[in-house]
């Protein structure tokens, strides 16, 4: 899925690789081999613009939109190495290639504390635990009990959009009910995001872009911002209902 709304942070992104390179020196050589192959990911893309265009829509800064496009693409980046860990059954071998992703990973992690505390977003941590224990948990679902595309997809990505979104209204000081609805909101984003690479999952797709759109449609009081999150809604409500009328309510 190519969304256009990321042309319009095209600037910001570029500023972007440059704070996230800044955050993983010295080690950004070793790690880049991992980002390489991170290019073709729907969430490893899709991601940062997201975190931005939210962050952007509740009306926090350039910077701090930047910062915080930065640290959640570090835990993504952290989750996908740690993802490298097999068990027994899938042929792990006990070699130095497993000791270096496990601490790679928990570099990046480091690296993700550190990254809060210098923003001034520490306070945040607990929402970040939750998001990280919500996707490891996921990761069980995944490898141990073969569920489906839809609840692997809700576990171990939809996690970081919905927490992007939560937090994004923390910072903006909304009272708990709106908060509340903004995590729905990103909830309901990333599930359209990426159930949407499937052909097969379209239907569920549309279903979730559907109650994002009302969810936002709420918040935004039916004024047009003409925000980059707006562009991406509508762009999400093109590709799956084509050309039918944006939602009112």
């Amino acid at each position: 899925m190519n969304l256009l709304f990321t042309r319009d942070l095209k600037t910001e992104l570029a500023d972007l690789e440059q704070v996230f390179k800044h955050s993983l020196l010295p080690w950004w050589d070793n790690i880049d081999n991992y980002v390489k192959k991170l290019q073709n990911d729907l969430t490893w893309v899709i991601l940062p613009p997201a975190v931005m265009s939210i962050y952007q829509y509740t009306g926090h800064s350039r910077q701090l939109s930047i910062s915080m496009s930065s640290i959640f693409r570090n835990c993504y980046l952290a989750h996908r190495i740690h993802g490298l860990v097999k068990d027994d059954e899938e042929g792990q071998q006990y070699d130095q290639d497993l000791q270096f992703n496990i601490l790679l990973g928990d570099y990046i992690s480091g690296r993700v504390l550190k990254a809060l505390v210098e923003t001034k977003t520490d306070h945040l941590l607990n929402d970040f635990a939750e998001m990280i224990a919500d996707v490891n948990q996921g990761m069980v679902i995944k490898h141990k009990l073969n569920s489906n595309f839809s609840k692997i997809i809700e576990t171990t990505r939809v996690p970081f959009y919905a927490t992007a979104f939560l937090t994004a209204a923390k910072l903006a000081g909304y009272d708990v009910e709106c908060c509340q609805s903004y995590r729905q909101m990103g909830y309901h984003f990333g599930m359209s995001i990426e159930l949407g690479q499937e052909p097969i999952s379209h239907k569920q797709a549309q279903s979730h872009m559907h109650k994002c759109e009302q969810i936002f449609v709420k918040i935004n009081r039916g004024n047009s911002s003409n925000s980059s999150l707006e562009k991406a809604i509508r762009e999400l409500h093109s590709h799956f209902c084509g050309m039918e009328e944006f939602a009112v309510v």
